[in-house]
């Protein structure tokens, strides 16, 4: 991601990094109606987060101050045990006119087994006095690129990772396909999608070998391509996944600054995307002075390639999440916006749209510390977000009381209820309660903590009944078992 300041165009690596007046805020957040916790640390400057499988989360991270130390970790998003699934991933520690900041994995898409990642601008760049030029000695020949990883079918189970060496690099930059083999013995395959130009010459009067280097930073699925944002170049390229065939398919221009502080116009700076139906949803961050309102969410047709906007009036956007409470299309969205106003160091927040049209959304959590992305758990709608300066992950759940009721009934084959089954309830840290139905098969559990994924069992000794995980965010009710014969 790049900014721009008063004078003259400025790259930097994505950190965005805030005062230490923000990073005191390190604390779990809490707003009326939500809890947000810290649900994982040890994270490398993350990027991206998407759920996967039928427990994970996957991250995408930029890596450490060392050069190829990029990295893909898996997290049980049942209990926020991180693993490495892939590290020695392309990286840099770019200084393009900000302080040094690692620019590595970024965007990524999972379609079932075949897990699409971007990589970032890296160290493409020198700073000079005045601009960037091209480093001769990049750390990586895959930055600005996309790479292809079809996982081990059981991935969701590896007690190993994978390691991707310099060597790897050389093979996959020439053509080659690389397979990697973990502790366990399994097996994880890599290919070069495509690799794409990491600058364009952009010379100053001062700077005449000046450049801008190219940052992708998120992707999108749709047939047979891949839509990739360029939040540097201001572009929507699409590539063809069989051949790396490449083209422009949308640019994003800049728009009048409408504040007497930095440069005539700003950037629209994409910065993700989603497919809803037949339209990629992209928000924007836009460049400095990241005014208030500028910032939005547009839609871009696959057809037509036309350009709508879709939600206006934000600050920073940095994702955007369309989900559904009920239908089969979205209609809600999640937004994250990186501050509510960059230049006066304020944090960034959630907002909820109930749909495109919803012009007062609820800030759905707030005080978020350099956040990067947001995933939805589809089962319990749980929230994630990833913060990338405390190298975190925050589960948000909405709440309205620490001690809450989980009632249902257990019922026969035949729909009549049963008397005397034992019901447990078990948190995440193994501890079990037990109530027993009444005559008409009702139980009830009281002071039960929200905000854990439960799992709740019936034991009868006439019946068989499957037990079920429940996230419990605020009092359920028809929590109901029907018995096996």
């Amino acid at each position: 991601m790049k900014r721009q300041n008063t004078k003259r165009t400025v790259h930097v690596p994505f950190a965005f990094e805030l005062t230490v007046a923000l990073t005191i805020l390190l604390g779990a957040i809490t707003l009326p109606a939500q809890t947000a916790s810290v649900f994982t640390t040890g994270l490398n400057r993350p990027s991206k987060i998407i759920t996967a499988g039928g427990n994970s989360l996957l991250v995408a991270e930029a890596g450490t101050t060392t050069p190829n130390n990029g990295r893909i970790s898996r997290v049980n998003r049942n209990t926020g045990v991180r693993q490495t699934l892939i590290d020695g991933l392309p990286s840099g520690l770019g200084s393009g006119g900000g302080a040094p900041d690692p620019s590595g994995p970024s965007g990524l898409k999972l379609n079932g087994q075949t897990l699409y990642l971007t990589i970032g601008d890296g160290d493409t760049a020198m700073p000079v006095t005045g601009g960037a030029i091209v480093n001769p000695a990049p750390s990586s020949p895959l930055l600005d690129s996309v790479l292809e990883l079809t996982l081990p079918a059981d991935y969701e189970t590896l007690a190993s990772g994978f390691t991707l060496s310099a060597a790897n690099q050389t093979t996959l930059n020439g053509g080659g396909q690389v397979t990697l083999t973990n502790a366990e013995g399994r097996q994880l395959t890599v290919r070069l999608v495509v690799n794409l130009p990491n600058f364009v010459a952009e010379p100053r009067p001062t700077v005449p070998a000046n450049i801008r280097v190219s940052n992708l930073y998120g992707l999108e699925l749709a047939g047979d391509s891949l839509y990739i944002v360029d939040a540097s170049f201001n572009s929507l390229y699409r590539v063809v996944i069989a051949n790396g065939a490449n083209s422009t398919f949308a640019t994003f221009p800049s728009r009048p600054n409408p504040t007497q502080m930095g440069p005539p116009f700003i950037e629209a700076v994409p910065d993700s995307i989603r497919l809803v139906g037949n339209n990629l949803i992209i928000s924007f961050l836009t460049g400095f002075p990241f005014v208030p309102g500028l910032s939005e969410v547009r839609s871009v047709n696959l057809d037509n390639r036309t350009q709508a906007v879709l939600i206006p009036n934000l600050t920073s956007a940095l994702d955007v999440l369309p989900f559904n409470t009920g239908g089969v299309s979205p209609d809600s969205y999640f937004v994250l916006e990186f501050s509510s106003n960059f230049l006066a160091q304020a944090p960034g927040r959630i907002k909820l749209f109930t749909s495109a049209a919803d012009t007062t959304p609820r800030i759905y959590v707030d005080n978020l510390i350099t956040p990067s992305s947001i995933a939805r758990d589809p089962l319990f709608g749980v929230v994630f977000v990833t913060e990338r300066s405390p190298g975190r992950i925050l589960r948000v759940l909405t709440t309205t009381a620490a001690g809450v009721e989980v009632t249902g009934r257990v019922l026969t084959p035949d729909g009549r209820g049963l008397r005397n089954a034992e019901v447990s309830i078990t948190d995440s840290q193994g501890v079990k309660r037990t109530v027993i139905t009444s005559s008409f098969g009702y139980y009830r559990f009281t002071e039960v903590e929200a905000g854990e994924i439960y799992v709740i069992g019936v034991s009868s000794k006439r019946y068989r009944f499957a037990s079920r995980a429940v996230q419990v965010a605020d009092a359920l009710t028809d929590v109901d078992f029907v018995g096996l014969e």
